[in-house]
């Protein structure tokens, strides 16, 4: 609700400082005024007709408008355009959720280019290890820390203790939330700042070397491939040949 503030003690006015109302109830009821109130107590009505959702309040002292002193069962309605805003919110969310998702290979490409070739098996799990350690595991935790900021309004558990979150304001919510997010995005950007430019360097230092070694070992290339041809015909001494002195040994063939 924008600007809305729920305190059990700011509750209680002079319209309803007879009713012996309870803070903690939860029962909200919207009046013709536009203002929803915690409960039918609270906003001063006396009788109630009909039943379940279409239940509507009488004499309810604290909405007086223009004679006008009834509530009916329900929260009121924020504004009008509510489907048509959460329908933009959908279609909004799915075209983010595509560009986000396009930068899944090429970071992946990235932290490969980045890394030796004898560490890219380790590099990947502890990169994966560090995702669920640092994203996956905390992000709940402390999402839920910064959006439970914007409750307004408790429930209350039978055994005693806070239950769930009522009522949210939904302008702090909508900051909170997105807020996070973009700053974590935008953390993440910076930290790959370095890595861009780290690797660019590496990138150009490797295009001079493979610049520098065709032309210097140009020579060297052709005299390996001699060297090669030249081993390669070669002939074998497939039979050892005999000494001068074997010649004219007697016993011998010749």
């Amino acid at each position: 609700i924008d600007e809305f503030s729920f305190d059990k003690h700011s509750v209680f006015t002079a319209c309803n400082s007879d009713c012996l109302c309870s803070a903690s109830e939860w029962d909200p009821v919207c009046g013709e005024n536009g203002i929803t109130y915690a409960s039918p107590c609270l906003a001063g009505c006396t009788t109630s007709t009909g039943s379940g959702k279409n239940t509507v309040f009488w004499n309810c002292s604290c909405v007086g408008v223009a004679g006008n002193f009834t509530a009916s069962a329900g929260q009121c309605t924020d504004k009008d355009d509510c489907d048509r805003m959460f329908s933009y919110f959908l279609a909004l969310s799915v075209i983010t959720s595509f560009i986000i998702s396009l930068g899944g290979t090429p970071g992946y490409m990235f932290l490969i280019r980045c890394i030796k070739p004898q560490l890219k098996s380790l590099a990947l799990g502890f990169h994966a290890l560090a995702t669920r350690t640092l994203a996956g595991i905390p992000a709940p935790i402390y999402f839920g820390a910064i959006i439970d900021t914007t409750c307004l309004k408790w429930g209350q558990k039978r055994c005693g203790g806070l239950g769930a979150c009522r009522i949210y304001n939904t302008t702090a919510h909508r900051i909170a939330y997105l807020g996070l997010t973009l700053s974590l995005r935008t953390i993440s950007f910076i930290i790959c700042i370095p890595g861009f430019i780290l690797l660019s360097r590496q990138m150009k230092e490797e295009e001079k070397c493979a610049a520098h070694g065709a032309l210097t070992n140009g020579g060297t290339e052709l005299e390996l491939l001699r060297k090669e041809e030249f081993v390669t015909l070669k002939p074998t001494n497939q039979c050892t040949p005999r000494s001068t002195a074997q010649i004219g040994m007697p016993g011998s063939d010749l």
